[in-house]
């Protein structure tokens, strides 16, 4: 069925093949991509307020930039979905300067699904309930797409430019634990 079908019906339940908890927002950027295949999963980190006020920015930004993301997840561990048709809708999350699996650019964009993580900018700090959210995430979607652990990656790996370096400080072996607990 439907992304809001199988979610309807697993809220809360965060076994290997079912959705976590998510909550919606509808993000007022997205591109459109009928049928699209998601080769991947890019982590970012919001260098922000490290609130939500993060995740209500990509849902609306109001500076001119026309930037989203697919998912959120806050430091309480809340997911927020941005994109509501993940199959064929694109969040505009990876940017210039990318390359990833042999795609380039706005390639990346449209074949990836980007989880921003609410950091602030003046440091980043990952609280347990965040990082067991993030893995719970990515572990439904790579479910959900087919995807192995190998087809997550982060913007800093995959920028050619040098310019990100997001998801800063990021607790990889926390993650992996609970991503394969």
């Amino acid at each position: 069925g439907s992304l809001d079908s199988v979610l309807n019906k697993t809220v809360n339940n965060t076994s290997s093949n079912n959705a976590p908890n998510i909550k919606s927002l509808t993000a007022r950027y997205l591109g459109k991509q009928p049928n699209r295949k998601v080769v991947g999963i890019v982590l970012h980190d919001t260098y922000g307020t490290g609130t939500h006020k993060d995740t209500l920015y990509l849902a609306n930004p109001t500076d001119g930039r026309e930037v989203s993301a697919d998912f959120t997840v806050e430091k309480d561990g809340s997911i927020y979905q941005l994109n509501n048709d993940l199959n064929n809708k694109y969040a505009f999350h990876a940017g210039r300067a990318t390359a990833f699996k042999g795609l380039k650019n706005n390639q990346v964009t449209r074949q990836t699904i980007g989880i921003e993580i609410t950091q602030a900018q003046s440091g980043a700090n990952y609280p347990t309930a965040q990082i067991k959210a993030i893995a719970d995430l990515c572990r439904y979607l790579t479910n959900r797409f087919g995807l192995t652990a190998n087809d997550i990656t982060t913007h800093s790996r995959i920028i050619t430019d040098g310019s990100r370096t997001d998801p800063r400080n990021f607790p990889f072996s926390e993650f992996w634990k609970y991503y394969n607990g």
